[in-house]
């Protein structure tokens, strides 16, 4: 049987890092074993309270004896490494350097997939790539990126001079959205009259 006995200095330890702000429930729950524990509790009844198995708490309980408050927490895992390694965050950043065109992170994730043989969402790419600092142009809404400059330019003559001339640019808009004309009434349909107007 495994029988935790803390001195007042271990106490004061165990309750200081039970109440820490970004303690994970699952130390907190292994702390709380080893408070048990001390308390007097037997291995089956701390599994009972904390609604764990025997074999966990007593394993908790080993542990703590064994190498101390250090050895409760989860150790960090290492995770998947990603497939968008550093030199292949450089190759895009390459990219984009090379080319001055506009970009989707669509558009670079079908480029990323064909090229570098990675494939990934564009959200997840978007992630990765604003983590790595690399920027990328969104297309505009406008085409104003597109205008050839001495186009502009000899439309807008063309326009300063009709208004000289008294030529105004006849509206876009039909007639029917025009201000001031009657609406008309659709016809009715299976005899069913228009209402407020219309």
């Amino acid at each position: 049987m495994y029988r935790v006995r803390l001195t007042d200095a271990e106490q004061q330890e165990l309750h200081r890092r039970a109440h820490q702000p970004a303690v994970k429930a699952r130390t907190r729950d292994r702390l709380e074993m080893v408070r048990l524990s001390h308390a007097g509790w037997s291995a089956p009844r701390i599994a009972r309270h904390l609604g764990v198995c025997e074999q966990r708490v007593r394993h908790w309980l080993k542990t703590f004896l064994r190498a101390g408050f250090d050895a409760l927490p989860d150790r960090p895992h290492p995770g998947q490494q990603s497939a968008l390694t550093a030199a292949k965050e450089e190759a895009i950043r390459e990219k984009l350097r090379q080319e001055p065109r506009t970009w989707t992170a669509g558009q670079l994730t079908e480029w990323v997939a064909e090229h570098l043989k990675v494939r990934l969402s564009a959200d997840r790419l978007a992630r990765r790539l604003k983590r790595a600092r690399i920027t990328y142009k969104r297309s505009s809404r406008s085409v104003k990126h597109k205008q050839k400059p001495e186009e502009v330019a000899a439309q807008k003559r063309e326009m300063a001079a009709q208004e000289k001339r008294g030529i105004r640019a006849r509206s876009m808009s039909p007639t029917w959205m025009r201000w001031g004309l009657p609406r008309r009434c659709p016809p009715a349909i299976a005899g069913i009259r228009c209402a407020s107007g219309w």
